[in-house]
């Protein structure tokens, strides 16, 4: 036995405790340092597709408000209460008037109105309606408004300029992001 026991020391090949502290511990840093980027490369990405995703909203937005604009036409427009939005008046009297403005739907989510529903922002190939993942900020001091300028400081005009700020809120992980976007046209 004692023989067997003296070869086993000689042909010991195992690591020391310092060593092997100190494998751990080299360990430990490489993999946090792993860790630390994975998880600041997937925050980075949720973050950077939420913006896209307002940018889009936003473009897509404005791009409705100005086709409906730029189709129908309108002689003049007029203010509506609270710079809510506007109320497109006809050249002609037998076609009636259209309001563009940003309130509340039926689930208390401010949305984008053209006449008397929701904007239809874009079709998809199959051709159903994207509905915005985000949601119109309508109460506060920064919220989305529409609003006319006159030159003669009235609520009704034929020439001015009209003001568009949309401040699109979309909440992911418990945060809330938002994108405030603002256009100003003459006509």
């Amino acid at each position: 036995m004692k023989r067997f026991v003296d070869r086993l020391r000689k042909e010991d090949g195992g690591f020391t405790l310092i060593e092997l502290i100190a494998a751990l511990s080299l360990l430990s840093v490489v993999l946090g340092v792993i860790y630390a980027t994975i998880t600041f490369g997937m925050s980075s990405y949720e973050r950077v597709k939420i913006q896209n995703s307002l940018r889009d909203e936003g473009d897509l937005a404005m791009t409705a408000i100005m086709t409906k604009l730029y189709a129908y036409g309108p002689a003049k427009l007029a203010q509506l209460d609270a710079g809510s939005g506007v109320r497109l008046i006809p050249a002609f009297a037998e076609t009636q008037a259209e309001v563009v403005r940003i309130g509340k739907d039926a689930n208390g989510k401010g949305t984008l109105f053209i006449g008397k529903n929701p904007a239809v922002l874009e079709e998809t190939d199959s051709g159903d309606a994207l509905d915005l993942t985000s949601s119109l900020v309508t109460e506060g001091e920064a919220s989305s408004s529409i609003l006319l300028g006159c030159e003669d400081g009235g609520k009704e005009c034929a020439s001015g300029l009209l003001t568009i700020r949309l401040r699109l809120l979309q909440s992911y992980g418990g945060r809330d992001y938002t994108l405030d976007l603002e256009s100003r046209f003459g006509f």
